[in-house]
C-alpha cells in the first residue's frame, strides 16, 4: 500500500504495527509525543546496569512472541519465581524484621491461585453489585478452605492475596473486579525478568529501520471519507489512516479531541475500564549486603500506611548491588507525594529492620513517575468493578474505516503485558492492510 498510515505513540503496540505496516511495504511515520522511543517501557542504566522502571517481565515465555524477538536482539532474562515453586527464591520478613518460615511461608503464597481456581460457578452467577464484584468481597467472604492456614501460611496467603494482587492489577482491591479478572490469560513458563539490555534494547531493535519522529504532541485527530489530519505541536500531519496505540490513561483524560467524537460504546468503554499505578525505587549500594540467592524479599509492614512490602533482588540477576522496591495501587499514588529523600529514608528504615543496622547509605538511585507522566498518566490497564466484558473489544475497534487502535488494554486476554501491547499492534496493523 502507497498510502500514508501514522501511528500515534512508539511504544511497543505503535512499534509492533509500525514494524509490520512497513515489512509488508507501506509508507507509515510514528509521532512519538516523549522525546524516546519505548512507552511504558523505560530501561534505566544510570546505576550502572540497565533497570526497567517500567514493564520489566515477560510473562509465560510458551508460545510468547517476545521470546524470539528478545532472542534475536541479544537480551537476556532469567526466572522470577513469584510464587517460590522451586524453593529459595522468595524471602519474607515480618514487620519487626525477623524471618518468616519459608516452607510454611510458600504453603500461604501457593495457596491463593489454587484456591481461587476452585471457585464455584455459583459464586461467577451472584447478582450485579459493585460490593459483590471487588476483589476486597471476595477476599473478606474467604476463599474455600481458607480457615485451614495459619502462623507463617496464613501470612504467606495475606501477601499474595493481599498485596500481590494490588501489584498484578496496579490497583486497591475494592476496585478491580475478580469476575472480570478471570478473562486474563497467563501464558505458561512462569515470568522472564529481562536484563542486560531490558525492554530497552528489544525495543530499539524492532524500531530499527522505522521512521519515528519523537517530540511530536497529537492534540487533534480529525478523520472521515478523505482521510486523516492531525494537529500537533509541530504542525498539522496529513494521513489516510492513523492507529492511536496511546495509554488508556490518556485516553482518560481526554487531552486528545477527536472530531467527530470517538462513538459512544468506545468513549464508554474508556471511562469504565481501569488504568491502574506501578511505581519503583532502584537503590545502588557501595556493596552487596543481602543473599544472593532470591529473587524476592517480602516485608509485611505493619506501618500506616503498609509499604517497602515488595523487593526484586537485582542482583541475583546481574550481581550488581542494586535493590528495587514497587509500590502499587494507592500506595503508589501515596508514595508519588514523597520527596526522594523521604521515599529513600522510608526504604533505609525496612532495608535495616531486613538486613540489621549497619546497611549503608545508597550511592545512587532512581525513582520512576508514570502517573505525572502526561504521556501515560499511569502504568496499565486493570478489571475494574463496573466494565463489561464488552468493553477491551469497544476500545479496540476502529472508528469507521480510517481510525485504529491498539495498546495493552485493548487486548482482550493479554492486558497489562508487553506481549499483549505487541500483539495488538500487530492486530491493528493487518486491520489497516486489510
Amino acid at each position: 500500500m502507497n498510502f500514508p498510515i501514522l501511528v500515534i505513540g512508539a511504544g511497543m503496540a505503535g512499534i509492533a504495527a509500525a514494524r509490520t505496516l512497513h515489512d509488508a511495504g507501506c509508507v507509515v511515520t510514528v509521532l512519538e509525543a516523549r522525546e524516546r522511543i519505548g512507552g511504558r517501557t523505560h530501561t534505566d542504566s544510570s546505576l550502572g546496569v540497565d533497570v526497567d522502571m517500567g514493564a520489566a517481565w515477560i510473562h509465560g515465555p510458551t508460545a510468547n512472541p517476545l521470546v524470539p524477538l528478545a532472542r534475536q536482539h541479544g537480551v537476556c532474562w532469567g526466572l522470577t519465581d513469584f510464587f517460590n515453586v522451586h524453593g529459595g527464591a522468595v524471602m519474607a520478613f515480618h514487620a519487626d524484621g525477623t524471618p518468616i518460615d519459608e516452607a510454611a511461608y510458600t504453603e500461604g503464597i501457593q495457596y491463593f491461585p489454587a484456591g481461587y481456581a476452585h471457585l464455584h460457578n455459583s459464586l461467577l452467577t451472584v447478582k450485579p453489585g459493585d460490593d459483590i464484584r471487588s476483589m476486597a468481597y471476595l477476599l473478606d467472604r474467604g476463599l474455600p478452605g481458607q480457615e485451614t492456614l495459619t502462623g507463617d501460611a496464613a501470612a504467606g496467603f495475606y501477601y499474595t492475596s493481599r498485596v500481590r494482587i494490588r501489584y498484578e492489577d496496579a490497583a486497591d482491591l475494592d476496585q478491580v473486579d475478580w469476575r472480570m479478572g478471570r478473562e486474563y490469560v497467563k501464558l505458561p513458563g512462569g515470568d522472564l525478568l529481562v536484563y542486560d539490555g531490558g525492554f530497552g534494547r528489544l525495543v530499539a531493535g524492532l524500531a530499527d529501520g522505522l521512521d519515528i519522529q519523537t517530540g511530536v504532541v497529537v492534540e487533534r485527530i480529525e478523520y472521515g471519507e478523505a482521510g486523516c489530519t492531525l494537529r500537533t505541536n509541530r504542525g498539522d500531519f496529513a494521513a489516510d489512516r492513523v492507529i492511536v496505540t496511546v495509554p488508556l490513561g490518556v485516553l482518560k483524560a481526554g487531552v486528545i479531541d477527536f472530531a467527530p467524537p470517538l462513538p459512544a460504546e468506545k468513549q464508554t468503554a474508556i471511562q469504565r475500564m481501569g488504568f491502574g499505578h506501578y511505581e519503583k525505587l532502584a537503590l545502588r549500594f557501595p556493596h552487596i549486603f543481602w543473599p544472593l540467592a532470591p529473587h524476592r524479599f517480602n516485608y509485611l509492614s505493619d506501618a500506616d500506611p503498609p509499604l517497602y512490602m515488595a523487593w526484586l533482588n537485582n542482583a541475583h540477576y546481574t550481581g550488581e548491588p542494586v535493590l528495587i522496591a514497587y509500590h502499587a495501587a494507592g500506595l503508589a499514588q501515596h508514595s508519588n507525594r514523597w520527596s526522594d529523600e523521604k521515599l529513600i529514608a522510608g526504604a533505609l528504615e525496612t532495608l535495616r529492620k531486613m538486613f540489621g543496622p549497619d546497611v549503608p547509605e545508597p550511592v545512587a538511585y532512581v525513582r520512576s513517575a508514570w502517573e505525572a507522566d502526561p504521556f501515560s498518566r499511569g502504568s496499565y490497564s486493570f478489571a475494574q468493578v463496573g466494565m463489561t466484558e464488552e468493553d477491551r473489544a469497544a476500545l479496540a475497534a476502529p472508528a469507521g474505516d480510517r481510525l485504529f487502535f491498539a495498546g495493552e488494554a485493548t487486548h482482550p486476554h493479554y492486558w497489562a503485558t508487553v506481549h499483549g501491547a505487541y500483539e495488538t499492534g500487530v492486530r491493528a496493523a493487518r486491520e489497516v492492510l486489510g
